[in-house]
């Protein structure tokens, strides 16, 4: 288990005083590991065939893309509230809204049998939409410049995994 991932479950973990934003019983917590995406740019130098002078040339540049990560972003839903935690990565340069861990409220939470979606605000111009499909647990993160695909599986607090 990488570091990233570890941090992100002892999060959710409550501490003895208490916390503000801890889960009642009947809440949901979700971790859910998988792979994201952020655009990228970053200065380079390399060489390209000058086919006139037939030989290479150095060619400087800002190039962009999308470098993808291995991550987890953790979800909790209680009472019709809720919010997500990305990991640091995920997080653009210049955000909005989000705490100093990287918690986002979350807006038009949708519930049903078989899916959860909703959307947070990073910006003023990205608003990314989440989709947790509740039987396979599959979960999608799209948003202007950053992707997350993964799989969900719920965390219970003081509850034993086995």
């Amino acid at each position: 288990m990488t570091a990233a991932k570890f941090v992100l479950i002892l999060a959710l973990i409550p501490t003895a005083g208490g916390s503000a934003h801890a889960q009642s019983s009947d809440g949901l917590n979700l971790v859910c590991f998988g792979v994201g995406e952020k655009m990228t740019s970053e200065y380079k130098t390399d060489l390209v065939w000058d086919k006139y002078d037939h030989k290479y040339r150095s060619r400087d540049g800002i190039t962009t893309g999308m470098k993808q990560m291995d991550t987890a972003v953790t979800v909790q839903i209680d009472k019709g509230d809720g919010r997500i935690r990305l990991p640091k990565a995920l997080v653009p340069p210049i955000a909005s809204g989000g705490d100093d861990q990287h918690w986002w409220q979350l807006n038009n939470i949708q519930m049903s049998a078989n899916q959860i979606s909703a959307s947070y605000k990073l910006n003023g111009l990205n608003h990314p939409k989440l989709k947790i499909d509740r039987t396979t647990g599959e979960i999608t993160i799209k948003g202007f410049g950053q992707d997350f695909h993964g799989r969900c599986d719920r965390l219970d607090p003081g509850q034993r995994r086995f």
